[in-house]
Order: C-alpha cells, then structure tokens, then sequence
C-alpha cells in the first residue's frame, strides 16, 4: 500500500480516505517516515491541535498564519500586520516536497480556500495528500450562513479542492474489529443505509437505566454533551473512599511573543486536562497513542498507586490486559516550522506537561475520535451532528461487548433512524468520484 500511494504521489495530489479503523493514520505514518527516510521535507498539519498531535505535525492555522480568520475577506485584512511571517511562510513553502492535512472533514470549505490562497502565492512545487472521511465529524462552523460554495461547509466545495485535481484513494479492510458483519453494517450506517437487519442487530444491544447501572465500572459510556460525561466521572470519582489527587498541567512558554489566548485556544484542542482528578482505584483512559511506552488511544486501566519519586512522579496503572506500566507525564510541543541557514527547522514555542489520561466512565464522541474502546457503552441521547452516530458506535473494537443505551419516548427503529444524521451532498461526493483502492487494487465508486 505504501509503494502504490509513493508512486501515485509522485505525480498527484492524493485525497486518502476511507472508515474508521482501517488504517489511515498508520499508512500516514509510516508515509511520512518513508519521505524523510530519503531526505525529502514533509510537512504533517491537523485541523486542531489534537489531530496535529497525531500525525506528529503542527496545525494548519499556524502553519499557514491564519490566525483566528474564517474567511478571505478577514485573512486581507490580518495579512496587513504580517507580512514579514507570510514572507518566512512563502520561503518555507519552496522547500517543502510534501504537505499532509489530517481530519480534512473538520477542515471548512472556507478555511481550505485560505490554504489554496497561500499556495498559490508561493513557489511551492510539491504534493499534497488530505487524509479523512467526509461521513464522520464535520467541520465546526460557528454561524452556518450561505457561502460561496453553496451553502456546504466542506473542503471538497472549495475552488482549490477542484484545481488540486486529487487521486482519490481508500482503504478499505477493518483494523479496529474482527468481526465483519459488524463492520460491513456500520460501513452501510457510514452512508446513511439503514435496513432491517442493521437496527435487527443494534436494537439486540439495547439497555434500559437499570441495566446501565448493573455493568460493571470497565465500561466507558460515549455521550454527545460534555456536561453528562463530567456529571458521571465526578459521581464515580465521588464513590472511591481513596484520597484525591489533583494534577494541574505544566505550561512551559518558550516564545515570550506568543500570545496567551493563542497558546490556551492550542491546549484546549488537546485531548488532556488542565486539571486531571483522580485517585487510586479509578479507572482511566488513555488518550494518545504512544507505543514506546506501550498505551494506545482508547485503551483502558485502574490505578494502582501513585509514586513519588525524587522530583519525578509517576501513575502506576493496570491496563485492562494485565500488564502494569508507570505512567510518566507527557509532554505536548506547540511548534512551528522556520528557516535557520537555509534549512527548515522545527521551533518550539511553548509547552505542556500533564498525564495522558482522563477518567474512563464517560467521554464524549468529539472527544473519541481515533480511539479503539473494548467496552462500550453508547448513550444516543443527545446526538446532533452529521456522522455522529457512525462515529461512536464504530470505536467498538468487539460488538459482543458493545451497548446502546437511549431513553426517548419512542420506537428504537424510528428513533435510530431519526438520529441517523448524514448530509447528502457528502454521498453526492463519494458517488460521484472514483476512488482507488489500495488493498483491492481496483478502482470503483
């Protein structure tokens, strides 16, 4: 799969895609060592810090100096206090032979029309590769009015999505489950197909409150607001006679010009807490992938102790698998790329120290993406978003320990349908571009 995408990379802007779980973040990955392996600069941005965090990348804003414009008409009006960084930007673009933008669903049509603008003012003469699904998340709109490109919020509506001229590639095999019935109805929900089969078998995972409260705590509960997810940690946290402790993160700001709310809007894209409460017993999440140190994002644990060390401490977890690791702090870089003596070079400016964990009893979907969870409870209360309810019943990684958990005053069938949210001029999209897969070596629609 490798080799296919280097070879068509070689000649054409790719758009990567395909469902949750099938590998896109590890060919990615192992796309980027590839390049750089040979000396080639590759440049990994996100859509918000936790994404950039993921790919090992900085975030497009600060990348392509958007700062906290939405639209063209607002970055004319910014570029005018920076022309000196859109100068360093474009000398920078010269050099660069590769640039990947991760989680391009949450990238709006607007923002990417900005991103097209700065590459067509440079000399910028590499490739680009997007990487997402238009079927999960998509991008946060503070006011959803008529655009230029008719009235839809995703990049692929952009001007500079058609000039680009994309290959179209996907993965299409399951990573996260083995189980491939399960799979293939989710890929149907994906697309916004439903069948009597498919509520057949999700309705089967239906449980009422008392059941809920009956399972045991090594189940995390996926809900659709924040303030439910905060209300159960704290209940659970509340029921554990152990003392609490309570870890506040390490800002670290290496950049005296950085401004503060920039520096707290990056933190707050990060999958951690500024405050992390917890106590021995309580069972966590992790919410990064980091294999040196053997936890992934989605996994789970209790803790065992917490130690104290010299200046060091540590959080001593049982992962649900038996095996017990010292969990160290970790630390989050806030970069930007920069010339030294004509080489592009990664500047740090600022960051943060905190524990990879967050209490395991509840999380909400925003805040799952990219995790694999064992045990699964799905409350569809409150879902209101397009790809919503795809993507928190696809972090199941085993359907036999997966449960839906819903409290409305109606049938399952047409309540399950209703909160069925998709839009169609993202099926429009996908059926009306081919796509080549990497795993089949065919090209269909």
């Amino acid at each position: 799969m490798l080799d296919k995408l280097e070879k068509i990379l070689t000649n054409d802007n790719v758009f990567l895609s395909g469902g949750a779980g099938v590998g896109k973040s590890f060919l990615t990955n192992t796309l980027m060592k590839s390049y750089r392996k040979r000396g080639k600069f590759v440049v990994a941005l996100g859509s918000s810090a936790l994404s950039a965090f993921n790919i090992g990348g900085v975030t497009l804003h600060s990348f392509f100096c958007l700062g906290y414009c939405e639209d063209m008409i607002a970055l004319s009006v910014f570029d005018r206090k920076q022309k000196e960084k859109i100068a360093k930007l474009n000398e920078n673009l010269k050099k660069i032979d590769l640039i990947i933008i991760d989680e391009i669903s949450m990238v709006s049509a607007n923002i990417f029309e900005m991103i097209g603008f700065r590459i067509k003012n440079s000399r910028f003469d590499g490739k680009i590769l997007v990487v997402g699904d238009f079927f999960q998340l998509p991008p946060v709109i503070k006011e959803k009015k008529e655009t230029l490109f008719l009235n839809s919020y995703y990049a692929f509506s952009s001007f500079f999505w058609k000039e680009l001229n994309f290959k179209n590639v996907k993965l299409s095999q399951p990573k996260r489950t083995q189980n491939l019935e399960f799979y293939r109805n989710l890929s149907l929900i994906r697309q916004g197909f439903l069948n009597e089969n498919i509520i057949k078998q999700f309705k089967q995972m239906c449980i009422d409150t008392k059941e809920l409260e009956k399972l045991e705590d090594d189940y995390t509960l996926l809900c659709g607001i924040n303030k439910k997810a905060n209300e159960i940690n704290e209940s659970k946290l509340n029921h554990l006679e152990t003392p609490l402790v309570n870890f506040k993160a390490k800002i670290q700001k290496e950049n005296k010009e950085l401004e503060d709310d920039r520096l707290q809007n990056w933190i707050r894209g990060l999958n951690i807490l500024e405050e992390l409460k917890v106590k021995i017993g309580a069972r966590i999440i992790f919410c990064i992938n980091n294999w040196d140190k053997n936890y992934y994002n989605g996994e789970q644990g209790v803790i065992e102790d917490i130690i104290y060390d010299e200046d060091k401490i540590y959080i001593s977890i049982v992962k649900n698998n038996g095996i017990n690791i010292m969990l160290e702090p970790y630390i989050f870089f806030m970069e930007e790329i920069e010339q030294n003596n004509g080489e592009l070079i990664v500047n740090t400016l600022a960051s943060v120290s905190q524990f990879p964990i967050k209490l395991a009893y509840a999380i909400t979907i925003h805040k799952s993406q990219g995790m694999s969870i064992e045990k699964l409870v799905c409350d569809i209360d409150h879902i209101f978003e397009n790809g919503q309810l795809y993507v928190a019943l696809s972090r199941a990684i085993n359907p036999n320990t997966l449960k839906i958990y819903y409290t409305k005053g109606m049938k399952f069938e047409n309540y399950f349908e209703n909160i069925l949210k998709f839009d169609f001029r993202v099926i429009e999209f996908y059926k009306t571009h081919l796509f080549f897969d990497l795993e089949l070596e065919n090209i269909i629609h």
